[in-house]
């Protein structure tokens, strides 16, 4: 027969037993909680990681298609032409001359010149939106939420006294998940810039003319 003392030991056991295994269990609860943060936290990591890769490779596609463009002669056969957004009539001539200090802001800057429609007015007029048949084909598994952009423009650099004339082009590349407010802010999703500059000419280039002596 069991004494009384042997009693109370055998319950304080048990409820010492008892909150150990209720420790556990919070411990163990705490650890699977963190376990499934980190492995979301993660995936979001990947999945923008991802998107933005696609941003970039459409970017490429789209400033690559412009500098192909910008490197055939304006006075081409109609047959091996430029696209014609992307005509002599079409391209603006910027100046980044400094006027008292101050130098004036390139039409990529603009957003005007993304947002408006293609090759309608003003800054769009030398902007190109890339046909699907341009970056994707059947075999691709996402395709952006917007087609790819490239924008062509003239920037006149150096002083009132010596200038030169490059060109230069502008793209972005958009993710599937991209959205953009009514002024072409980014909401949503990825979205990335590229430019680069082309053939600097000497002089001036107040006006392109499209001729045989085009200097560029």
């Amino acid at each position: 027969m069991k004494s009384t003392s042997q009693y109370s030991l055998n319950r304080s056991q048990r409820g010492i037993s008892l909150i150990i295994v209720l420790i556990l269990t919070v411990v163990i609860g705490l650890t699977a909680a963190a376990a499934m943060k980190g492995a979301t936290s993660s995936q979001r990591v990947t999945n923008n990681v991802r998107m933005e890769n696609m941003a970039q490779q459409y970017a490429e596609s789209a400033l690559r298609y412009c500098e192909a463009q910008v490197q055939i002669p304006f006075n081409n056969p109609a047959a091996t032409a430029r696209t014609a957004n992307l005509a002599a009539a079409n391209i603006p001539v910027v100046s980044k001359v400094p006027v008292s200090g101050v130098v004036a802001a390139g039409n990529w800057e603009n957003s005007v010149t993304w947002t408006a429609t293609a090759g309608a007015v003003g800054p769009s007029l030398a902007r190109v939106d890339l046909a699907s048949t341009q970056f994707s084909s059947a075999l691709s598994s996402k395709t952006p939420a917007k087609a790819p952009q490239c924008a062509v423009e003239m920037q006149v650099l150096g002083t009132a006294v010596a200038s030169y004339t490059v060109t230069v082009v502008t793209s972005r590349g958009f993710s599937s998940d991209y959205e953009a407010d009514g002024v072409g802010k980014t909401t949503r999703g990825s979205v990335v810039w590229l430019q680069s500059i082309l053939n600097a000419c000497p002089g001036n280039r107040a006006a392109i003319t499209g001729t045989a002596t085009d200097p560029c």
